[in-house]
């Protein structure tokens, strides 16, 4: 999931993964916010008039709906909105979800005369949160089995791809599970996250420094495979990341960004 993000996707990604923080701030429950937050998403220093032409934008193709609340400008995640999300980060919808303890496995014999067909297979591949098991092997937890048949059936790949199913992988399943996603580096990301919220906290927090942490939880989930539970090392300091922003919604109450 690690790319370059357009405004759009970042200001989408924060109403999804944060806006719970915004909700008693505008009344609760409607998941709408109020417009003047929306910069909290993006780095602190993204462009005051880039952001509002990237409001703005998101408004006239229907991502986004504005309504009045309390007399006040608010925006809300319509669900094209949350469809685009999902074609933007589609491992996004897998986190926190149960694991019914099956491993999809692609194994694939693409000729070296298809390279750019072959190329674009593995792009699915990690699109979907799939890690490298081996060479030609790709392995993921989620429940991606469908979309990975309709996109073979798209390239014309029937007899050069194999998709199925299994309760184990293999021995040294956890050490693969961990090099094959990263989990060391990206469990010191949400760890860093946590640790700067701890030096901070008992401060009075000012507009850049939440905007920092907030910037460096969404580019960390942004490349988080979002696996089960049961795989992930402990401490998992994803989860302690995630309750940093329940205690920060505190702050968001006197803050401003436009």
């Amino acid at each position: 999931m690690a790319k370059l993000l357009r405004s759009r996707d970042r200001i989408l990604l924060g109403m999804a993964v944060l806006g719970d923080l915004l909700d008693e701030v505008v009344g609760g429950g409607s998941r709408a916010y109020q417009a003047r937050k929306l910069g909290f998403y993006t780095p602190p220093w993204y462009p005051k008039n880039a952001l509002q032409t990237a409001v703005s934008r998101m408004l006239k193709t229907g991502l986004i709906s504005k309504t009045i609340k309390k007399g006040e400008v608010v925006w809300e995640l319509t669900g094209s909105g949350k469809n685009q999300l999902v074609r933007s980060f589609p491992l996004f919808k897998w986190q926190e979800s149960d694991w019914d303890g099956w491993w999809r496995i692609v194994i694939f014999d693409v000729a070296e005369k298809q390279r750019e067909i072959r190329d674009s297979l593995r792009d699915k591949l990690v699109e979907l949160g799939f890690g490298q098991w081996q060479k030609s092997v790709y392995v993921s937890p989620h429940d991606v089995a469908q979309d990975m048949i309709e996109f073979l059936g798209s390239l014309h790949l029937a007899g050069q791809v194999s998709v199925f199913t299994a309760k184990e992988l293999g021995p040294g399943q956890a050490e693969k599970i961990e090099k094959m996603w990263k989990l060391d580096k990206l469990n010191d990301r949400y760890c860093k996250i946590v640790e700067e919220w701890e030096k901070i906290k008992e401060e009075n927090l000012y507009k850049k420094e939440v905007q920092k942490i907030i910037n460096q939880y969404l580019s960390t989930i942004e490349t988080d495979p979002f696996l089960p539970r049961e795989l992930l090392p402990k401490p998992w300091f994803g989860i302690k990341a995630k309750e940093v922003f329940r205690q920060l919604k505190k702050q968001l109450k006197h803050l401003d960004t436009f």
